[in-house]
């Protein structure tokens, strides 16, 4: 659906092509932004419940504020809603997307309040985003789309920063991530984003080559230059006609600062073509560009008076935008002065904001690094506790968590609820174990959803389950186990295979939690009576 299309109707009838809407809003945004169709779609994604639409909406509306120029408080009421969206979709490749976009976009923010740490959104955000990378591969479907956005985000904070070294990881993996299929009808949304990481990635060499310039090391500034990835014939004629004037400009300056022979012109020279043609260009650096590459290359020939000449030309058309090619411009512009002490001066200040760099840049990945490794200690605790399968707690949990029931006091109640999957070995025999296995990991979903947070659905062993649930004193046990039946036979199990019937038997026991062992086999004993009296049914003892 266009975009046009959406005023009238709203959001698509059907999920993915929402989805893609809400990609194509993000582009949108930052060109002809229509923030009032915005608002309007979020609206119709929370009513649906569409939690990864709502995320990519909400990250559109983040983007509108932040290019209105809106305060802290505005900006992080917008990532606020970004990023609980994501949690509650519990993807933690949108997780990821919102920490960075939260991270990029509150470090742009002009406010005197304390900021957040960007670097700890930022390790919390790329340990998660690089845990799908390596692992998922190809079975991340239209969240590759989300991965690749976000890794750019990533980068674009880390440029912020001017530790251009991880921006370039970043968009390394963005770029590599591009690779990974897509369903065909989402594919043309990758467009955008190899646009952006062919301006990124030649802005941020560019960026890094000239603050090695400036302090002198020549043979790094060199190597990062010519090591800078070029866009391909494809993507430059891809590339909207003003980004890839743009994108020659950074190209000649790293052509240059790269030593590339039989320049045409020469290094010292300035195509008056391409600098006119750069006149439109909403970012006047741009020109400056192509002097400063002339300044470099008379640099490099000792011309030290025609460099400081051009250099000073580049400064009349910089600002804060790309401080690194600003200051380098300063240093050629300041080159032919004869005040040496001041030259010494200025050299050292360089040498001190570098060093400064290293220090930040070794701190974050330090930093990085804690968050991978928790994120492992995370994991391997999730591992220990959780069955692989279907998500809920394992016996090892069970074991733990009965433990603690004994100790309860007398007068705190407990429900136990054993489920038994019925003939399930003729659902293996029929359909093969894969349906079998996404039989169980959806009745493992059935009973997370049926309990609390502070009670425990376990799989105690191959179609069988267990529920652990907390009851308020004095209180008769809800119809827990009944419930179960009437959600497993609710559920589409067609979607999963056809002609697919899946259903369950259950029982349930309640009394004391800290007789639990007695409320087990009393809920085995009416488990029993529920298959005895023809299976898909319920048997409980309210009162034990």
């Amino acid at each position: 659906m266009s975009i046009d299309r959406a005023e009238v109707a709203g959001l698509p009838p059907d999920r993915l092509s929402a989805r893609l809407l809400a990609y194509a809003l993000i582009e949108q945004t930052q060109v002809a932004p229509r923030p009032e169709l915005l608002e309007r779609l979020i609206d119709e994604a929370e009513v649906a419940g569409w939690g990864e639409v709502l995320v990519t909406l909400l990250h559109s509306r983040l983007l509108f504020r932040s290019l209105q120029g809106a305060d802290l408080g505005a900006l992080r009421d917008a990532s606020d809603a970004m990023v609980g969206a994501a949690q509650a979709t519990t993807d933690e490749v949108l997780i990821g997307l919102a920490l960075s976009a939260r991270a990029l976009f509150l470090m742009d923010a002009h406010s005197d309040e304390p900021g957040e740490d960007s670097t700890d959104l930022l390790a919390r955000a790329v340990a998660m985003l690089d845990d799908a990378f390596f692992s998922e591969d190809g079975s991340l479907g239209v969240r590759a789309v989300d991965l690749q956005a976000a890794y750019v985000e990533c980068g674009q904070a880390f440029h912020r920063l001017d530790l251009w070294e991880l921006e370039e990881e970043m968009y390394a993996r963005a770029a590599a991530s591009l690779d990974l299929p897509l369903p065909a009808k989402v594919a043309g949304v990758r467009t955008m984003t190899r646009r952006v990481l062919v301006v990124n990635r030649l802005e941020g060499a560019a960026a890094l080559a000239c603050a090695l310039l400036e302090v002198g090391d020549r043979n790094r500034a060199r190597g990062v230059a010519a090591d800078a990835a070029r866009p391909t014939k494809a993507e430059r004629a891809d590339l909207p006609g003003m980004w890839a004037i743009e994108m020659l400009a950074l190209e000649r300056l790293l052509d240059v600062i790269a030593g590339v022979p039989d320049l045409p012109g020469g290094p010292t020279a300035v195509d008056q073509g391409h600098f006119a043609g750069l006149s439109e260009s909403t970012w006047p650096g741009y020109r400056a560009c192509l002097l400063l590459a002339a300044a470099v290359g008379h640099h490099d020939r000792d011309d030290f008076a025609e460099a400081a000449a051009l250099a000073e030309q580049a400064l009349s058309l910089l600002d804060d935008y790309k401080p690194s090619v600003r200051t380098l411009a300063m240093s050629l512009a300041a080159s032919h002065s004869a005040d040496v002490a001041a030259l010494r001066w200025a050299h050292h200040l360089a040498e001190l904001r570098w060093n400064t760099r290293l220090a930040v840049l070794g701190a974050v990945r330090t930093r990085l690094a804690a968050a991978r490794m928790l994120r492992q200690g995370e994991q391997l605790n999730r591992q220990a506790y959780v069955d692989a399968l279907t998500g809920v707690a394992n016996r090892h949990a069970e074991t733990r968590h009965l433990a603690r029931l004994r100790r309860r006091e007398p007068r705190e109640r407990l429900a136990v609820v054993l489920v038994d999957v019925d003939h399930f070995k003729a659902v293996n025999d029929t359909f093969g174990h894969g349906v079998g296995d996404d039989v169980l990991r959806v009745i493992g979903a059935i009973l997370q959803g049926a309990i609390r947070a502070t009670d425990l659905a376990v799989r105690l062993g191959g179609d069988e389950f267990m529920l652990l649930v907390d009851l308020p004193p004095g209180q008769d046990a809800p119809p827990i186990a009944a419930d179960v039946i009437t959600a497993v036979n609710l559920h589409a199990w067609e979607e999963i295979a056809a002609g697919l019937r899946v259903g369950v038997s259950a029982g349930q026991a309640a009394g004391p939690a800290r007789e639990v062992d007695s409320l087990m086999r009393a809920a085995d004993d009416n488990l029993y009576r529920a298959k005895a009296a023809g299976r898909g049914r319920a048997v409980a003892a309210y009162n034990f």
